[in-house]
């Protein structure tokens, strides 16, 4: 650690250890289950920024300070709860957490006076975290992917009235649940928005039914090595890439077959019905429980007046909590037919507009792509990447030119857009390739995935990699749906 220190504020005086290198600064207090009076955590960024704290990992309430270079106090936030993202409205350097209550009276414009004691004299209480820091080290290591994830997931909630939940379907309402500790790691695969649909809820039949969507994403992720699972989730891709990879996963463990999915208000807008007895596909979606789930109400005038002067900072202080929400598939209502949605049947054959929207793409970002025949090059090469070069066999049949154009095309996305490590780009160039032709009906003729199980090996190395997968695969079909739409002759 690097030290402790005294701080001083308005004749109050704190003890605090000071938080300096990047493990420390995440790993904070999180953990522990109490902090003794008059003691906390002084945090150390280096220099001048806009800091996010989360209190995910904490298990009871704080005060926070931010504080600028020259220690003067910028902002107060009271009373934080455990599972909160906290925004510095402006830039700060540092920042303290003490136990709530603790920095009652002092206000903005506060200068702090901190003076550095050695650690043979740190008083009875103060929070040394050195053996903590190594004993929690596996459990929250999580901890700084949540600061990044709840920035996400708060941008989709409070920044874009697109993303708005709409309100449940029947008696029962979402159940807004923190997550808890065992489950961090899960968390960051649904670390992107939910498309915008509404939520038909199910009634809770357990206490925490999160839980139960969380075990089916674990076994979703344990169970992708397998070829065939794989396969299904780039199926899945193809058809709503624009989904989180978590709720990807969900979806082709529940209903691999699924074409078309939405919430129960969706399909009833579309004149379609849910019909009896149909299970929901269970997905997971950002939310925020009501104030009265997560603090009291304020008992007198003065706690009220407190309580008006936090709301003013509400759009920077924000917690991190998900639901559970169910959509369904198209097959699973009736009604209206949907003679605009066209789920294309995947064959083998190539389909000329694709090939035309294919090479446009990419040849209007400056793309060569050549098909001059080459018979001094491998007549195992089919086709190759180069730069900002692509060739393809032209003696191929036009059903292997297309499949091979499509697996080029993502390599140029992967390493010359996206930047992608060569050593994974031909594992995720193949995959985006078989999602892309999939989407559109076409079977690259991938049937099996086997080099999944490498990745598998390190759940943060695959993780990585579906996401490049989903991003490549998001670039390559919205760029190509995006053309088809332009008059002809537009570029």
């Amino acid at each position: 650690m690097a030290g402790q220190v005294t701080i001083t504020i308005k004749g109050k005086e704190l003890v605090a250890t000071v938080a300096a290198t990047p493990w420390e600064l995440t790993q904070g207090l999180g953990g522990l289950t109490g902090l003794a009076a008059g003691t906390g955590m002084l945090f150390d960024l280096g220099y001048s920024q806009v800091i996010e704290v989360t209190t995910v990992p904490m298990l009871f309430p704080l005060d926070i300070a931010f504080l600028s270079d020259d220690f003067r106090v910028t902002e107060v936030y009271r009373n934080v709860l455990p599972g909160y993202l906290v925004t510095s409205a402006s830039p700060a350097r540092f920042f303290i957490e003490v136990n709530a209550g603790e920095l009652d009276g002092i206000e903005v414009g506060e200068e702090a006076a901190v003076s550095w004691l050695p650690l043979e004299e740190l008083p009875p209480g103060v929070p040394d975290l050195s053996g903590t820091i190594v004993l929690l080290g596996g459990v929250l290591a999580s901890g700084a992917f949540l600061i990044g994830l709840s920035r996400h997931f708060a941008d989709s909630l409070f920044d874009s009235p697109d993303h708005e939940l709409p309100a449940a379907s029947g008696n029962s309402a979402a159940k807004c649940e923190i997550v808890t500790p065992r489950s961090y790691d899960l968390m960051s695969w649904v670390g992107a928005p939910v498309p915008d649909y509404s939520f038909s809820v199910e009634p809770e039949t357990k206490e925490r039914r999160i839980d139960e969507v969380l075990k089916k994403l674990k076994e979703g992720v344990d169970g992708i090595q397998s070829s065939s699972h794989f396969r299904n989730f780039l199926l899945t891709m193809s058809k709503f890439h624009g989904y989180s990879i978590g709720n990807l996963i969900l979806i082709a463990a529940q209903n691999p077959n699924a074409t078309r999915v939405a919430g129960f208000n969706t399909w009833k807008d579309l004149g379609r019905w849910v019909m009896k007895g149909e299970k929901g596909i269970a997905i997971l979606a950002p939310c925020l429980p009501s104030r009265s789930a997560l603090e009291n109400k304020p008992a007198n005038d003065e706690e009220r007046k407190q309580e008006d002067d936090q709301e003013e900072k509400r759009e920077f202080l924000r917690p991190i909590y998900f639901k559970v929400v169910h959509v369904f598939d198209v097959s699973q209502t009736e009604g209206k037919s949907l003679p605009e949605f066209e789920v294309p049947v995947l064959t083998g054959e190539a389909n000329e507009e694709l090939f035309d929207n294919i090479l446009h793409l990419v040849r209007i970002q400056g793309v060569t792509v050549g098909f001059e025949s080459k018979p001094f090059q491998d007549p195992a090469i089919k086709g190759y990447f180069s730069g900002k070069d692509i060739w393809v066999r032209p003696e191929e049949s036009r059903a292997q030119q297309l499949k091979t154009l499509i697996h080029e095309v993502a390599h140029y996305y992967s390493e010359g857009v996206f930047h992608i490590p060569r050593r994974d780009a031909e594992t995720i160039a193949e995959s985006a390739a078989f999602a892309v032709g999939a989407h559109f009906g076409f079977d690259s003729g991938t049937r099996s995935f086997p080099y999944v199980a490498f990745w598998a090996r390190d759940k943060k190395v695959l993780e990585q990699n579906l996401a490049a997968i989903r991003q490549v695969t998001t670039r390559i079909i919205e760029g190509v749906e995006s053309l088809a739409k332009k008059p002809a002759g537009v570029a």
